[in-house]
């Protein structure tokens, strides 16, 4: 009787994780990088995943290039063992494999948590709010003139405690509307909801960063959903 419960059980859960992936579009075929935009020798396919080569100097992203999402859900897979990393949404490309936009950040435990905006220049006026948006545990409103505040929802070791260095872990990114959600280990990490007038974006470039100078970074099992207008 206890087997014919447990497979009933597994039957079902099954079932709901079919009907959660359902929509879904994957964004990487396990084989190459076709669809993926990268800078010579800076990213390789190894064994079906995404990994960040560290032979390149200077910072670098490798963009997806089968459109500009709105309004969607991303899932994937990393592993971080070394540097600095990130996945950059709802992002403008600027050319030379460089974008510029808000980017969840990939890297040592301490530092998880934090959405932040990639390239904006040190003299930019907004650059003190946006460059470093949040950390983990935070919820960070902008307003259309451009200031931000953040609110503790939690604290941020407890938070952070859910990411482990040097192994796989999950991520998914919710964009609806302004609102921009980061969850890693199925642990929500940090909420930005972004009504800047002149910075915030509605759609934009996906891409993975590597942030040069030996990083080591992988991905796999990427995976998308847009929402229908």
């Amino acid at each position: 009787m206890k087997n014919t419960i447990s497979i009933i059980i597994l039957f079902f859960t099954a079932l709901l994780h079919a009907d959660e992936e359902s929509d879904f579009v994957p964004l990487f075929n396990g084989n190459d990088l076709e669809g993926w935009d990268s800078k010579p020798e800076s990213w390789e396919v190894r064994d079906g995943e995404i990994w960040c080569t560290g032979a390149s100097k200077e910072r670098n992203w490798l963009i997806w290039r089968g459109g500009e999402p709105a309004d969607f859900v991303l899932r994937l897979e990393f592993r971080w063992d070394k540097g600095n990393s990130g996945v950059q949404v709802r992002s403008d490309d600027l050319g030379e494999w460089q974008v510029f936009g808000s980017q969840v950040e990939i890297a040592r435990q301490e530092v998880m948590g934090l959405w932040h905006h990639s390239l904006i220049d040190k003299e930019h006026p907004k650059r003190e709010a946006r460059f470093l948006m949040t950390t983990a545990g935070e919820r960070a409103v902008i307003v259309k003139d451009g200031t931000r505040t953040n609110t503790k929802l939690k604290e941020s070791a407890e938070v952070q405690a859910h990411y482990k260095e040097h192994e796989w872990n999950s991520m998914e990114i919710i964009a609806k509307g302004n609102r921009i959600v980061q969850k890693i280990n199925g642990v929500h990490f940090a909420t930005l909801i972004d009504r800047d007038a002149e910075m915030s974006r509605a759609k934009g470039f996906i891409g993975f960063q590597d942030h040069g100078k030996g990083c080591t970074v992988a991905f796999r099992n990427i995976r998308l959903k847009e929402s229908r207008p």
